[in-house]
């Protein structure tokens, strides 16, 4: 086969994939795309990745596996919650807010980027911090005693992950993020994720594609069909091409 042929063949193999897969999310960092694609093919999802525009990347899977693809991977935490940090709430151009709504707005980026960090710590696949600073009491001469800062902290994580152990790491490095919160005044709360329950399937490659197992026996059947399409081609083409090599001799005599 030459390599034109096998490139159209290659041609029309994609395109017969491409009608057999969905896509599952679009916009995808390339860093988180390639980490839910191994996922997904790690528990014999056929998917694949197509770049996009701005350094983004598309993910596709089987039309049949998409309820499983979504279930896997929103059980894995993905796609990743885009976290809002303080330069973004605070930006330096725009109206000048008031003293309560910086703070607010302040409050709001330090739990952001507090979650943000606990969500690198392995095994974890949420986060969330709650803080709460006690209110500003600048209306009376005397100041009562207010109650301290506190925290709360959610954190969803993978069913094999011991992350008892690592409470009071969790709870020191929330301390050190937020100016005088005590360390007896940060509650943690754990909660491990349920197992996906997704049949896996056998994956295979054809032609550098992976492919589940019976999507690869019936692409190798198109791909058969298609051989044996061309074949017949190049046949009728040579016997004509014969017939007319033929005929040309005879018409240039009757001239």
């Amino acid at each position: 086969m030459s390599p034109y042929q096998r490139n159209c063949l290659l041609f029309l193999m994609l395109t017969l994939l491409a009608g057999c897969k969905e896509i599952l999310y679009s916009d995808l960092p390339e860093r988180q795309a390639n980490e839910m694609l191994a996922i997904l093919q790690a528990n014999g999802i056929g998917s694949d990745k197509k770049s996009g525009k701005g350094g983004t990347v598309t993910l596709r899977v089987e039309k049949k596996r998409f309820a499983d693809a979504v279930q896997l991977l929103r059980d894995q935490g993905y796609p990743r919650e885009e976290f809002t940090d303080l330069g973004r709430l605070f930006p330096q151009e725009g109206l000048i807010s008031s003293p309560e709504e910086e703070r607010i707005r302040y409050v709001y980026g330090l739990s952001q980027e507090v979650a943000e960090t606990l969500t690198h710590i392995d095994g974890v696949i949420t986060a969330r911090v709650h803080v709460v600073l006690p209110q500003r009491e600048v209306d009376r001469l005397e100041r009562s005693e207010s109650l301290p800062t506190s925290a709360a902290v959610f954190i969803k994580h993978r069913p094999g992950a011991d992350l008892q152990v690592l409470i009071p790491r969790i709870k020191q490095l929330v301390q050190n993020s937020v100016a005088g919160l005590p360390y007896d005044k940060i509650a943690v709360a754990l909660f491990p994720s349920s197992p996906a329950m997704v049949r896996r399937q056998r994956l295979e490659t054809v032609m550098g594609i992976v492919v589940e197992a019976d999507s690869a026996e019936r692409l190798w059947g198109l791909l058969a069909g298609l051989l044996g399409a061309s074949l017949v081609g190049l046949g009728v083409s040579a016997v004509l091409w014969r017939l007319k090599g033929r005929a040309e001799p005879a018409g240039t005599n009757e001239g």
